[in-house]
């Protein structure tokens, strides 16, 4: 009887001792923010590495989360952005969203403008708020070889993976900005209007709109036209 007991209590002790070990290995799981090696090179010798800027308003919250999953690779670097027009609920939202990806959480690459730009999508505020992502982006991580603005209507029918795999074999001093200095006939269409852009103004999201008048061919500066994308 002894000789049992004796074997009784020592099964009941290995037992709670694997349990507290298998506890102890969940809490210390589940509560680190890195989850895998978070080591990623950069350079020639490495695949190329793209800087995301996601943007979107009020209401875009889950769209651009979707997207973000879409186009997420621990290469890359993603500045979101929710417009001046969404609330600071619908960012916070966003950034627990964010902290709920353990692969977001262990590279550290996702980042999300807590100051937002006021900007309409056909003016000259949406260029400006490209550019501030852009030069943000350089700040945070200059591991990247090229930019992609992408707004949250937007979603990629090519993987990461994929597209890594193609511009492997571009030069890395290459760009695909579409522009030129022959104007033609948008001198007299887009550059001589008076336009206004009300997200200068306004926070919320409204159309732009054309002044009567019309403008002298500017001098102090060359003027150049292109494509958003």
């Amino acid at each position: 009887m002894g000789a049992e007991k004796k074997w009784l209590f020592t099964l009941f002790s290995t037992t709670i001792f694997s349990i507290l070990l298998l506890l102890l290995y969940s809490i210390s799981v589940f509560s680190s923010p890195r989850l895998f090696p978070s080591l990623v090179q950069h350079g020639l010798h490495s695949p190329p590495a793209f800087a995301y800027y996601l943007f979107g308003g009020k209401g875009d919250k889950d769209r651009i989360f979707r997207l973000l999953l879409a186009v997420y690779h621990p290469r890359n670097r993603y500045l979101l952005q929710l417009g001046a027009d969404a609330s600071d609920e619908e960012r916070y939202r966003l950034v627990l969203a964010l902290k709920s990806v353990p692969a977001i959480r262990s590279f550290e690459n996702v980042d999300v403008i807590g100051k937002p730009d006021r900007f309409s999508s056909m003016g000259s505020t949406h260029i400006a708020a490209t550019l501030h992502a852009a030069a943000m982006l350089m700040k945070l991580d200059r591991g990247w070889d090229w930019f992609i603005a992408l707004s949250a209507l937007d979603y990629p029918l090519v993987t990461q993976d994929d597209l890594s795999h193609v511009f492997s074999s571009v030069r890395r001093d290459l760009n695909f900005i579409d522009h030129t200095s022959d104007l033609g006939w948008k001198e007299d269409q887009r550059v001589l209007p008076i336009v206004v852009d009300p997200g200068i103004y306004l926070a919320r999201r409204t159309k732009i709109f054309h002044a009567t008048q019309k403008r002298l061919m500017p001098d102090a500066f060359k003027v150049f036209t292109g494509k958003v994308y």
